[in-house]
């Protein structure tokens, strides 16, 4: 499982699949940089067992670019409407990474990937996993402070749970 390394949906990504015995990768900006600046000992400590990397650029833009890049597929979990979101949806177009938004922001919202899409349940998800043939599973989403203004932590933490539970399951099928 790979990830940006971001506050919100990413951490809360990481947290899970290590919870789940699942191999995590979390790709940064240069200087381990999120929203609120650098990652803390306190978060790296959290992450134990999770490898960490930087990138040369402290762009957050480029950190979405090569998470895709990387990636066989992309889970975005966008119910707030987030720009990094939006670009992370662009990226796995423009690289022919398949994409699955498993919860998108309500249509009135600010134009995301998915306006209006509902969570998705886990035979959902893993039907889709399967149809992609992932081996390396991206999972994406909104940063922590853009969740929690929008009330939307508790949904994507539910979301990402989900897919957590199908990629051990895929990730078991994949290693048997």
């Amino acid at each position: 499982m790979l990830t940006g390394g971001q506050t919100g949906a990413d951490t809360l990504a990481a947290l899970g699949a290590l919870r789940a015995g699942l191999p995590v990768h979390l790709l940064f900006p240069h200087g381990f940089r999120q929203e609120d600046g650098p990652l803390t000992d306190e978060r790296r400590r959290e992450l134990h067992g999770a490898e960490l990397h930087q990138l040369a650029s402290a762009e957050f833009r480029d950190r979405t670019w090569a998470c895709v890049g990387v990636s066989d597929a992309v889970v975005l979990i966008d119910p707030a409407g987030g720009d990094g979101c939006r670009e992370t949806a662009v990226a796995a177009n423009e690289l022919g990474r398949p994409l699955l938004v498993v919860t998108g922001p309500p249509a009135v919202g600010r134009g995301s990937a998915a306006a209006g899409r509902g969570p998705a349940d886990a035979a959902e998800v893993a039907a889709w996993l399967e149809e992609t043939g992932a081996r390396v599973l991206m999972i994406a989403g909104c940063r922590g402070s853009l969740l929690a203004a929008a009330g939307q932590l508790e949904l994507a933490a539910s979301q990402i749970a989900t897919v957590i539970l199908v990629a051990r399951q895929r990730h078991d099928q994949l290693v048997a």
